[in-house]
């Protein structure tokens, strides 16, 4: 079945068949990143413990989860880039989303449970560092690190310095990044060749090494996720035959990609580059499932993601905590462990999503809009 000649409008917040593919892929950074990160179960304060790479469960079936599972979070940026694109980028040109009205949804859907995890984390930090007399994995947990976590804002000075729930420094960066979209957008800034002169830019400072701020790979992967969008607008545009045709060559050339990367010819980063635009266009043309329950599902997976990536660390200072700080107390090699940690990970991302993150975002567009909440998709 061909697909449809338009995406959904912007103003439909209700999930949509067509954009299942992407809440898979969304899924998928998220495994991506809990695996990067299992190796924090080996830590002692800042160091690894009895560790190997090799050792971890399942490694030769989940090895470049292992390995690069951290570009992860480059594919969340891309997804990024391709919903607001599609959300917002029209709206906000027209002036009919006001900075204000952006903010608000940016704030009510990202806060919440930031701040949630970060008083969590602090507070078992500190047990922690009453039973070790250090801090565990991420070390800069002072005063000076929590106002900025505070704020959203712990990355921003761009100096890698990581403190409390560590994995919320990608979504500080995007923040930047989220203001820099609308400030683009308001001016009109949004035909695809424009959004490849972004691209192009943020490509020239990070291969100059000019600066290493995480802001710059940031745009690179958010506006790639915006060229994704005007590419899969206008392949919508084209005739059956020749979008199974592009369908082949997307295939292909995600074949050859990954097996000159697997050769060790290719840069993980460049892959993660070229994986993240065709996956999504292969899973929007793929992912339209007849059965209401299977597209239910798929949304719930997709729902997970942003729970499950900030409490999948305080799960494991939990878990270190009640150890004793002592990993070599723990079945850390076995797949059941392993699974363990991944099903407890995300059925507390279900509960957490429809516990607190719906409700707590209802309330405050209530109150910051005087509008009436209705259910969202998509980081929207």
């Amino acid at each position: 079945m061909p697909a449809p000649a338009t995406l959904p409008a912007p103003s439909k917040h209700t999930h949509d068949k067509s954009l299942l593919g992407l809440e898979l892929l969304r899924f998928a950074c998220a495994i991506s990143v809990l695996l990067w990160h299992y190796n924090h179960f080996y830590v002692v304060g800042a160091a690894h413990q009895g560790f190997s790479v090799t050792a971890q469960p399942l490694y030769g079936l989940l090895k470049p989860f292992y390995e690069a599972g951290w570009l992860g979070v480059q594919v969340f940026w891309a997804l990024s880039g391709f919903i607001f694109f599609w959300k917002y980028a029209q709206p906000v040109q027209r002036g009919e989303v006001s900075a204000w009205r952006f903010a608000v949804l940016r704030f009510s859907r990202l806060y919440p449970l930031h701040i949630a995890t970060l008083l969590a984390v602090a507070a078992m930090a500190w047990w922690y560092r009453q039973q070790q007399g250090a801090d565990y994995v991420y070390q800069f947990n002072d005063w000076a690190h929590f106002a900025l976590q505070l704020l959203l804002a712990s990355d921003w000075p761009g100096r890698s310095e990581w403190s409390f729930n560590g994995p919320i420094w990608s979504v500080s960066i995007e923040v930047l990044v989220y203001g820099l979209f609308f400030a683009l957008c308001r001016l009109g800034l949004t035909r695809w060749w424009q959004v490849l002169g972004l691209i192009g830019l943020a490509g020239a400072v990070y291969a100059s090494k000019r600066t290493e701020h995480p802001i710059v790979l940031c745009v690179f992967f958010f506006y790639l996720g915006a060229l994704t969008h005007l590419a899969h607008e206008a392949v919508q545009r084209l005739g059956l035959g020749l979008q199974r045709a592009l369908t082949v060559g997307a295939v292909a050339l995600l074949a050859a990609g990954t097996a000159v990367t697997a050769l060790g010819l290719l840069r993980p980063m460049f892959y993660t580059a070229l994986l993240a635009p065709l996956a999504m266009l292969l899973l929007l043309r793929w992912v339209r499932p007849a059965s209401p329950s299977v597209s239910g599902f798929i949304a719930t997976l997709g729902n997970t993601t942003y729970a499950s990536y900030l409490l999948h660390f305080p799960l494991q200072l939990l878990v270190a905590n009640l150890s004793g700080g002592q990993p070599e107390r723990l079945p850390l090699a076995s797949p059941a462990w392993l699974l363990g940690y991944l099903g407890l990970t995300f059925g507390l991302a279900v509960l957490t999503y429809r516990g607190l993150e719906v409700p707590a975002q209802a309330w405050l567009r209530a109150r910051l809009l005087r509008a009436p909440a209705r259910p969202f998709l998509l980081r929207g």
